[in-house]
């Protein structure tokens, strides 16, 4: 089964951790179409979802950013 990822969520969680779309993409263990795809909100499956969610939960945010980003 695929799965559609909210874009506006995922492009914020890199932002917390710092991370391009490229450098997420060789964390994950995922192409960078596949982000991209992510990005745009197009459906991606199941074990790349996973793989994507292991790899933002192994990364903290950086420190203060939190507030930076709610400042938008």
């Amino acid at each position: 089964m695929n799965l559609a990822l909210s874009p506006d969520r995922l492009r914020f969680e890199l932002a917390r951790r710092g991370l391009s779309q490229s450098q997420f993409a060789v964390l994950a263990g995922i192409s960078e179409p596949t982000v991209s795809h992510g990005m745009t909100g197009k459906a991606i499956s199941e074990a790349t979802l996973a793989k994507m969610a292991r790899t933002l939960a192994a990364i903290p945010p950086l420190p203060g950013v939190d507030a930076l980003l709610a400042a938008r």
